[in-house]
C-alpha cells in the first residue's frame, strides 16, 4: 500500500491525494466487514491497469458482462506478466462509491468460494475504480431462456450455496438484498457464479435482523415487505428474493413474468408499494400456480425446446414450485437458505433415490440442525 505513504516531502498529486482518501475509505470497510481481523487486498496501480487492458481499448471489452444503467460497469479482459488472463470490472459511475467500497471488502472474503468469482486486487487510482479478477475461465451473464431444465436446477443451487456461504461462513451474517439475473455469471464449465456486494448488509452480533437507511437499500419486486416497508434486513430478505427469483425467472420464465408486470402495473399493483403485498399476491393468483398443471405454469419456450417432459421432471418442477413458494412464505414454513440449498441438491436426485414428497405435494426439508455451517464451507474451493 505504497500509494499511502508520502515518501518524498512533495506536494501529493491529485491522483495521490484521490488514492488516498479512497483507501481511507476502503479501510474502514474492510474493518467493518472483517470485524477488524487482516484481510489484504492487492493494489494496482493506473498505469499497471492501463498497460494490462491496451488502455481499455475496445478489442479487450467484453460486451456480455458490461452492463449500463442500474450497476453501470464495463468488463475488460487483460493480462499482465504474473497472470494471462484477468478480468477487469470498471466503474463508469463513482458516485456510487459507498457502495463500491462493501463490493470490494466482500469481493475480497468470498473469493477463494467456487461460486463467487476470485478477487485479484482493485485500483484505487484511476479515474474510475477497478476491481481485478481471475479470468482464467471465461465468463458470461446468465441468460436463463438458454438454459434447460437440468441447467436451471443447478445454476438455482449454486445461487442457493452462495447465498448460504454468505449468511453462515463469517462471524456476522451476509445479506445481499439485491438478487438479479444481472447479478449472476456462469463459467465455461457452467458453473454459478454470484457477483455485486454492493447492497450487501452484515448483521450485527447477536442479532438476527437489522433496520438499515433507506438510501442505503435496494427496493424492488424481489425485495419481502417488511424490508420494503420497514426497511428492516434479515436472512429472510435473501431468501424471499431468491425465491421470487426462481419462481418468476427460472421456473415460469422471465419474457411471460413481465407481461404479468405490465399487466400489474396497468392494473395499478406496485412492486414497490410498501402498504402491502398485493403486487406478489396478484402475480401469483394471475399464474395460477397452485390450480394449473406444471406444463402450463413452466416456461412455454423451455418446455418447447423439452419436447416431451418426462415424469421425473414434472415431479422435480413440482418441488421447485413448491420451494418456491415457501421461500416467498407463501407455503409452509420458510426455510433458511441451507436448507433451500439441501432441498435443491435432493430435487435434482433421480426419483428412485430421492426422498418421497408429503401427501401435501410440499416438499420435505431435514432439521437444521444437519445442515450446519460445516456444509457450506465444504464448498470453499479455490477458483481456477
Amino acid at each position: 500500500m505504497g500509494w499511502l505513504r508520502n515518501k518524498e516531502k512533495k506536494k501529493p498529486t491529485k491522483p495521490d491525494i484521490l488514492a488516498s482518501e479512497r483507501g481511507a475509505k476502503l479501510l474502514e470497510e474492510l474493518i467493518e466487514c472483517c470485524d477488524g481481523k487482516s484481510n489484504p487486498i492487492k493494489f494496482f496501480s493506473a498505469n499497471q491497469i492501463l498497460k494490462a487492458t491496451d488502455r481499455f481499448s475496445w478489442s479487450n471489452h467484453i460486451s456480455e458482462l458490461s452492463c449500463y444503467g442500474f450497476h453501470d460497469t464495463e468488463w475488460y479482459s487483460g493480462k499482465n506478466e504474473n497472470h494471462p488472463k484477468i478480468l477487469f470490472k470498471k466503474f463508469r459511475l463513482n458516485g456510487k462509491k459507498n457502495m463500491i467500497w462493501r463490493d470490494i471488502a466482500v469481493s475480497s472474503m468470498v473469493s477463494g468460494h467456487k461460486n463467487f468469482i476470485k478477487l485479484f486486487g482493485c485500483c484505487l487510482e484511476s479515474e474510475n475504480l477497478v476491481m481485478i479478477y481471475d479470468g482464467v475461465k471465461k465468463h458470461c451473464r446468465l441468460d436463463i431462456s438458454k438454459e434447460t431444465w437440468k441447467r436451471r436446477m443447478k445454476i438455482a443451487e449454486d445461487m442457493a450455496t452462495a447465498f448460504a456461504y454468505l449468511h453462515t461462513a463469517f462471524p456476522r451474517p451476509f445479506v445481499n438484498t439485491c438478487i438479479t439475473n444481472l447479478n449472476i455469471l456462469v463459467d465455461e464449465d457452467g458453473v454459478g457464479k454470484l457477483t455485486d456486494f454492493s447492497h450487501c448488509v452484515s448483521i450485527p452480533h447477536g442479532q438476527t435482523s437489522v433496520q438499515i437507511d433507506n438510501r442505503k437499500g435496494f427496493f424492488g419486486s424481489l425485495t419481502d415487505l417488511n424490508y420494503r416497508k420497514n426497511r428492516v434486513v434479515s436472512e429472510k430478505t435473501d431468501v424471499f428474493a431468491f425465491g421470487i427469483l426462481i419462481l418468476q425467472g427460472f421456473l415460469i420464465g422471465d419474457k411471460r413474468s413481465m407481461n404479468i408486470w405490465v399487466e400489474a402495473s396497468i392494473k395499478g399493483y406496485s412492486e414497490r408499494n410498501v402498504g402491502d403485498d398485493s403486487y406478489h399476491q396478484f402475480w401469483l393468483s394471475k399464474f395460477g400456480v397452485e390450480e394449473r398443471r406444471m406444463e402450463e405454469i413452466a416456461d412455454q419456450e423451455m418446455i418447447e425446446k423439452m419436447g416431451e417432459i418426462s415424469e421425473e421432471e414434472v415431479s422435480q418442477m413440482k418441488a421447485f414450485l413448491m420451494l418456491s413458494l415457501r421461500c416467498i412464505g407463501h407455503k409452509g414454513e420458510i426455510p433458511t437458505m441451507v436448507e433451500v440449498t439441501k432441498e435443491l441438491k435432493k430435487i435434482q436426485r433421480p426419483l428412485n433415490i430421492a426422498d418421497s414428497s408429503s401427501p401435501s405435494g410440499e416438499t420435505q426439508l431435514n432439521s437444521a440442525q444437519d445442515m450446519s455451517s460445516t456444509f457450506v464451507l465444504s464448498n470453499q474451493t479455490t477458483n481456477t
